[in-house]
């Protein structure tokens, strides 16, 4: 059929390369698009090959060409496999040309690329160029509503369509709706409809529209002028069409884009002098069997019906992660009891990895789900779970407004990428109120003013110190701080010439407030008492710092040496290099020469404490030293730049003035260092690790990559390390306790929090409970815990695996069989705390922290919990006596709601009891109580005063896993009581403990009152209250 047509020039194509990796090419990012309801592909224009795409198009929808193409095998064609072999002969394309073939038919995109198709031409993309057309094939859409609106009404068999449905084809035909496109500039559709009466007919109830017959015949003339370049056929030869009796039966394909079209109007299409197309002759009657009507897949070589389904697979997988990469972002949860409040704002009380949680979350989800995801991420939740957004400020963490709205996207609450959202209880932290708003976000300001020298006399050195105060506080709050009544405050300016003045603020003015003011974070505010005429800092308004003027820094000699002077005051300027005030002062103190070469100066801190040396080659400014600050005189080089001064101790309790010194290189390994410290320390062993101390003056987090330098892991002179026993894993693995876990049987109960802190374990390191008669079994009723030792394991292990290896770690009393019969639980306070319930899931994804401990239960039974299910040990109370018989663990499946009516049924299925015939309550142990679980389904909440479905994970049952269920048959016993003998005696000790502490603080006030009664003290009169600030002097 084909004869020659596919002969091939190979000299022309000899170096093209081609393979069977060369597939579905796109230079986009994203992937091709799918088909459209048409369920046709188009073709890509490459720049002038719009005729070429026309020919495709009508080859491919000509059966008897296409399916004999697809007839052609390896013997005619040869194969791509075979391409790069000297004597075979492989006719690229006709293969490219089946291929392209297969794409149309099969492949699942809004058009088909010819890329591969001209590469086998041997086309280059100037010879392209050279073939362009003066006929470009071009989309065009008009802009004029008039056109577009009767060219719909055309398409009408009766001219008349409603004008709901007018809409919703113009939004169909543009891709964009009425009122985004025309309604600003004209109107309303019916409206824009009613001024051009002389061409639409409304209706008396404007419901339908029609055109008037001479708009008609004028839409007509308009329309012909458009979309001049079409390519129609008929759905009878459409191989991959699905009957639809919604489609009309001929489509224009214009390039990639395929749209509907009525066969009336395609006269239209072709008609003037501008028309440019191309005839194509065939049968008028095509006979076709019956297999190969409306399959698409018929006659395609099944080498290319395995790859078109390939290729379908990948597009769906790509689409998918396309469309979660687009709608993705990325949270950073802060965790309520995780954090503090104090100066101001929140802070967190562990490392940032236990605070902070990266949550990536699809944005076009709503309000609720993000919730709902968060509880069961939590899993140690209790109570309302809040959600607010937050910001990191120099203050700290600071709440700005809180999340509302369940049924709202995270796109309309205008969440953005990266948001923090601080996750609490939306009322306080810590049992502190926490204030919300940007009205009062808190500001860092720097005070200064000057204060008496630590070393006494007539002295004085200015104090500078960071203050927090909400930007809605009133700028007198500034004395409040400092505990002054009476002074007078200046703001830090800039002149025109860049020196700075300071500024009075008038004392009406001192109620503003800050942001009143204009003061925000790193804003400086100078205290000056009223009475203080004299003083240096001031002069007519104006704190002189240029270099022009001069000061003093103070000296003190701390070299050990004899000297009749103990301090000296040396003048200085912002210019003065350390290096002379260190000479003037060794000559004025009379010291010896030799210091000149073995000495250094370091500032003093507010504490008396001594800071890190500073080098001989800064300038006063470029050592931050301020003027009327001390500066110690101390034996012993200062650090040169490529040096470190740091200081370490032993132990992460800090005790002022027992931290040691040492110098050492910044190129220096963590691990060298960590020698050297052991060394000056006079520690052994080498079961030592170094940690940083935080901002809170708190162990930090290890340096864990102990051979990167120093300078690598961003220590700074003057940072304080911490020598911590204990080895630390390798990078990527846990270092985790492992205890096993029993529960006990009906009587005894778990010691308190307190009772556990106070007391110690056995000899043999057992945790046990004490026994009490007629106490609940609940989950630690005569529960013990047995350290078993610690295992190191890769944070890429699953839980499964850790069930594994703790397993070896020592002979117990249990005869495990396999790990499916341990379950594991975090540990904390000596009681399990979190369920660990899947395991196949890696233990980085539980997000362990480096101090997590771990018990695991021995079970009677294989458990597999799956992500809904929650372990409740469930206790029958014994009829007509106040105590409880054994707990028997039963695993609820949430997937249907937390509500109470769920667990009712659950738990009368259970013991096999009508479930109007039970009564559940869950147990608090910590304050002996029991609280009845009702079975009425919905509660009123006091904020939005209206009804919502119950969620037993919120108040006031907090229930979670492990949590103790009393069970009530009121067959055999219809009181209401759920308490036991030994709740009694348990709140009479807690009430007896109450009125101990309450007597005893009385006791020792009477006490403090006899011992000053006889002595007359003068009245003394008290300072007004002033807020606590901390000082953080790096944030890094």
């Amino acid at each position: 059929m084909f004869g020659d047509l596919f002969e091939e020039d190979y000299s022309s194509v000899s170096n093209y390369q081609y393979g069977n990796e060369k597939k579905l090419k796109t230079k986009v990012l994203e992937p091709p698009a799918p088909r459209e309801f048409t369920n046709l592909s188009g073709i890509r224009n490459q720049g002038g090959t719009c005729y070429l795409n026309s020919l495709l198009q009508t080859l491919h929808f000509t059966p008897e060409f296409r399916e004999a193409l697809f007839s052609l095998g390896p013997e005619e064609l040869g194969s791509f496999e075979d391409k790069d072999k000297p004597d075979a002969k492989v006719r690229i394309i006709p293969l490219q040309l089946q291929r392209m073939f297969a794409q149309l038919l099969l492949l699942d995109q809004d058009a088909a690329s010819t890329t591969d198709l001209t590469d086998s031409f041997g086309w280059t993309s100037d010879e392209e160029e050279k073939s362009k057309p003066d006929l470009q094939n071009k989309e065009e859409i008009d802009d004029d509503p008039l056109i577009i609106l009767k060219a719909i009404l055309l398409q009408e068999e009766s001219n008349l369509i409603p004008v709901d449905q007018l809409g919703q084809k113009l939004l169909k035909k543009i891709g964009i709706s009425w009122n985004k496109k025309y309604r600003k500039q004209y109107g309303p559709l019916r409206k824009f409809l009613q001024l051009h009466s002389q061409i639409f007919l409304l209706s008396s109830d404007e419901s339908t529209v029609s055109l008037l017959k001479n708009g008609s015949l004028q839409a007509e003339s308009d329309f012909q002028k458009k979309d001049q370049h079409l390519f129609q056929m008929h759905t009878s030869e459409s191989p991959g069409l699905n009957d639809r009796n919604s489609c009309p039966h001929w489509f224009d394909i214009n390039d990639s884009k395929v749209r509907p079209i009525k066969e009336k109007d395609i006269e239209q299409q072709f008609q003037g002098k501008e028309s440019a197309y191309m005839l194509f002759y065939r049968k008028s009657q095509l006979q076709r069997p019956p297999e190969a009507r409306a399959n698409p897949r018929y006659g395609v070589p099944g080498h290319l019906l395995n790859e078109m389904d390939a290729a379908n697979i990948e597009l769906q997988r790509k689409r998918a992660e396309c469309d979660s990469a687009n709608n993705s972002f990325e949270l950073h949860l802060h965790l309520g009891p995780h954090y503090h409040f104090f100066n101001g704002a929140l802070h967190p009380t562990v490392s940032r990895a236990e605070s902070m949680w990266d949550f990536t979350f699809d944005k076009r989800k709503t309000l609720g789900d993000l919730r709902q995801s968060i509880l069961q991420l939590l899993e140690f939740w209790e109570g309302d779970l809040v959600l607010s957004v937050a910001k990191l400020v120099p203050a700290g963490l600071h709440v700005y407004r809180m999340l509302d709205g369940d049924n709202l996207t995270l796109c309309e609450m205008e969440i953005e990428d990266g948001e923090d959202i601080f996750v609490w209880n939306g009322v306080e932290v810590g049992g502190i109120p926490i204030p919300t708003g940007s009205d009062c976000e808190p500001v860092l300001i720097n005070v200064l003013h000057l204060a008496a020298s630590s070393q006494g006399g007539k002295c004085q050195q200015l104090v500078e110190a960071p203050h927090v105060f909400p930007s809605n506080a009133e700028v007198q709050a500034v004395l409040a701080a400092l505990a002054m009544p009476v002074a007078v405050l200046f703001v830090s300016t800039t002149d025109s010439v860049g020196e700075e003045n300071w500024v009075a603020i008038p004392e009406e003015d001192l109620k503003k407030t800050f942001r009143e003011q204009g003061l925000g974070n790193g804003s400086s505010v100078l205290v000056q008492e009223s009475k203080d005429d004299k003083s240096l800092l001031l002069r007519q308004g104006k704190w002189f710092t240029g270099a022009s003027e001069t000061s003093w820094l103070q000296v003190q000699n701390l070299c050990e040496v004899e000297s009749e002077e103990k301090q000296v005051k040396i003048s200085a300027t912002v210019n003065t290099v350390v290096y002379e005030i260190r000479i003037k002062a060794i000559k004025e103190l009379e010291l010896m020469k030799e210091l000149a070469e073995n000495s250094c100066l370091r500032p003093i801190g507010r504490n008396g404490k001594l800071l890190c040396p500073v080098p001989d080659s800064y300038t006063v400014k470029e050592a931050e030293l301020k003027m009327g600050s001390s500066l110690g005189l101390c034996p012993g080089r200062a650090p040169t730049p490529s040096q470190l001064f740091l200081f370490f101790t032993v132990g992460s309790d800090v005790q002022p003035g027992t931290e040691m010194e040492i110098i050492v290189e910044e190129t220096m390994s963590a691990r060298d260092c960590l020698k050297l410290m052991l060394e000056k320390s006079g520690l052994p062993g080498d079961t030592w690790h170094l940690r940083k101390m935080d901002w809170c003056y708190e162990a930090g987090e290890p340096l864990c990559e102990e051979d990167a330098s120093l300078k690598e892991l961003m220590i700074c002179s003057g940072d304080t390390l911490l020598l911590i026993e204990g080895k630390l894993p390798l990078p990527g693995f846990l270092k985790v306790p492992i205890w096993w876990y029993q529960p006990g049987g009906p009587s005894g109960h778990w010691k308190s929090h307190q009772d556990q802190v106070d007391g110690t374990p056995s000899p043999s390191g057992v945790w046990t409970a004490t026994s009490t008669q007629g106490a609940p079994g609940d989950l630690y009723a005569e529960a013990s815990l047995r350290h078993v030792g610690d295992l190191e394991i890769s944070e890429e292990a699953t839980l499964l695996e850790l069930k594994s290896q703790a397993m070896t770690l020592s002979s117990s009393d249990f005869v495990i069989p396999s790990p499916a019969f341990l379950r594991a639980w975090t540990l904390e306070s000596k009681r399990p705390s979190r369920l660990l319930r899947t395991n196949l899931q890696q233990l980085k994804e539980y997000k362990l922290g480096r101090k997590t401990e771990i018990c695991l239960e021995p079970l009677q039974k294989e458990e597999n919990l799956g992500p809904h299910d929650v372990v409740l040990r469930t206790q029958m109370r014994i009829p007509g006596k106040r105590a409880y018989a054994p707990h028997v663990d039963l695993v609820w499946d949430t997937a249907c709601g937390w509500t109470a009516g769920s667990l009712r049924q659950r738990i009368a299925h259970f013991c096999s009891l009508p479930v109007e015939k039970i009564e559940i309550a869950k147990y608090f142990p910590e304050k002996f109580e029991w609280l009845p679980v009702s079975s009425w389904n919905q509660q009123i909440t006091k904020r939005k005063k209206k009804k919502k479905q119950d969620n037993l994970q919120g108040a006031p049952y907090y229930l979670k896993d492990g949590d103790t269920v009393g069970i009530k048959n009121l067959l055999v016993e219809d009181d209401e009581d759920f308490s036991t003998v030994r709740d009694d005696l348990g709140k009479e000790t807690q009430k007896q403990l109450a009125l101990g502490k309450q007597k005893s603080q009385e006791t020792l006030r009477v006490q403090s009152s006899d011992l000053f009664s006889g002595v007359k003290t003068p009245a003394r009169p008290r300072a007004p209250e002033a807020s606590l600030s901390i000082h953080v002097g790096s944030f890094r």
